[in-house]
């Protein structure tokens, strides 16, 4: 099936969702009652819910995977649930007003999902854009001409408005062009510098011949290799402070992943119940038999205790709501992650281990087989800061900790090791941090595990 027959399929299954187009600013656009007023907001914590395929799962990890999904662009979302017997992700179809029937969305999450649903279908049924004047959404009606009249800026400036659909600037030149208008650049490709350092193949090679057997098998960057990264970000909590900045540590973490090859999973907001199913579910995936490698990165307030949770609360012991990093290293390791087994397992927690504090920014802290085989080994873990003490995070740019390792790995990976590269992020952090330190944790590496970006 084409990809314009899969868009086809997904509308026809999905049409309610016409119903929320109203929520967008688009010129002639569709409107239509919402099917979904039956919904009852609700700021209330509910754990699980039994999805129509009759897996039951944590509520805020199906709606952090019906986000995910929708990062992805697509517009239907199946259950991530992994079924043991038959080797495979259950993928049961479920559409998003399934998704609103069984969950009580609050306010903010209706709206997000709504709003984004609604832009990816209306790009599949009108050609529009967000006008550079205003933020407006307009519909291009003549595909054949760049040149595209909004009529809001035209009332706003009192005068004719055109823009790009090209280069999205205001109009210069003919008002009639399929090629390019008379901006500067326009139609030009541009050309943006990965800040990733590749690696060269002679340096591979090399690396290959001198220390093969000192070296972890590594894939060759085909379409046969199907690396996996699993991105877990806290940013809103119910009880606790939101963590400001995370945004950005994600985007970079996200930016560097894709880079190194792995194709990220990035789910947002999540309990320790959600973040136990997504380990397990991750840890099942069967694109690891086709992979050399995983990362794990995990991004959250956390204590000496583990990492928060979105509904932790530090002042009612009944809310507590902490994930224990050992679950990490027991979804992944030999019993239960076959397809990893004797594969590097690269893990990086964001978090705060205690209260101890030291620093000016804001803290990510609360106070508070057959065979004989080991069974956990190839890991290598990297923890933002040392037990007890506090992990620093700048609202504007981010973590320390997410910042120098995307430095970091992008200067030095295409000839370090990840340990190698991990030093040199503890060395950068006691020349230019001294209020934090990273620390290094369950290591168990019994190779050099270099990633060859590039390659």
């Amino acid at each position: 099936m084409t990809e314009e027959e899969n868009w086809d399929e997904d509308l026809e299954e999905d049409a309610a969702i016409a119903g929320v187009f109203q929520h967008l600013n688009i010129h002639k656009q569709h409107t239509g009652k919402s099917d979904y007023s039956e919904v009852r907001p609700s700021n209330e914590r509910v754990d699980f819910v039994t999805l129509p395929c009759g897996h039951r799962m944590p509520t805020d990890y199906v709606v952090a995977w019906f986000k995910c999904y929708i990062k992805q662009k697509k517009t239907n979302f199946s259950c991530p649930h992994f079924n043991g017997r038959e080797g495979k992700s259950c993928g049961v179809k479920l559409s998003y007003q399934e998704i609103g029937r069984l969950i009580p969305l609050t306010d903010k999450q209706r709206e997000f999902l709504e709003e984004n649903l609604a832009t990816l279908v209306a790009r599949r049924l009108f050609d529009f854009k967000a006008c550079p004047g205003c933020q407006s959404h307009v519909e291009r009606r003549d595909r054949s001409n760049l040149c595209v009249h909004c009529t809001i800026c035209t009332a706003n400036l009192k005068r004719t408005y055109y823009f790009c659909w090209n280069c999205r600037r205001e109009w210069k030149g003919p008002a009639n062009n399929s090629v390019r208008c008379d901006n500067n650049g326009c139609g030009q490709r541009v050309i943006t510098s990965d800040p990733l350092t590749f690696c060269k193949p002679e340096f591979k090679r090399k690396m290959l011949e001198e220390k093969r057997d000192d070296i972890y098998p590594i894939k060759d960057k085909s379409p046969d290799r199907k690396r996996l990264a699993l991105l877990i970000n806290n940013v809103e909590f119910k009880y606790l402070s939101d963590r400001t900045g995370a945004e950005k540590d994600e985007q970079n973490m996200e930016v560097l992943l894709k880079g190194l090859g792995y194709t990220v999973i990035t789910l947002r907001d999540l309990s320790a119940q959600g973040m136990l199913a997504a380990m397990r579910d991750f840890a099942q995936r069967e694109e690891h038999a086709e992979s050399d490698s995983c990362f794990v990165v995990l991004m959250s307030h956390g204590d000496a205790c583990g990492i928060c949770g979105v509904f932790d609360s530090f002042d009612n012991e009944e809310e507590e709501d902490i994930f224990a990093t050992d679950e990490i290293f027991n979804s992944l390791n030999t019993p239960n992650c076959a397809k990893l087994r004797d594969k590097p397992k690269i893990i990086l927690i964001q978090a705060c281990r205690g209260d101890k504090e030291g620093g000016v920014d804001v803290p990510d802290a609360v106070q508070r087989r057959r065979n004989k085989e080991h069974r956990e080994k190839d890991f290598c873990c990297l923890r933002s800061c040392t037990p007890d003490t506090v992990s620093y995070r700048n609202e504007n740019t981010g973590s320390h900790f997410i910042q120098d390792i995307v430095e970091i790995f992008n200067q030095h990976a295409h000839q370090d090791d990840i340990e190698e590269l991990f030093r040199k992020v503890l060395k950068k952090f006691k020349m230019t941090h001294p209020n934090q330190m990273p620390c290094k944790e369950r290591t168990t590496l019994s190779k050099k595990f270099y990633l060859f970006p590039g390659l």
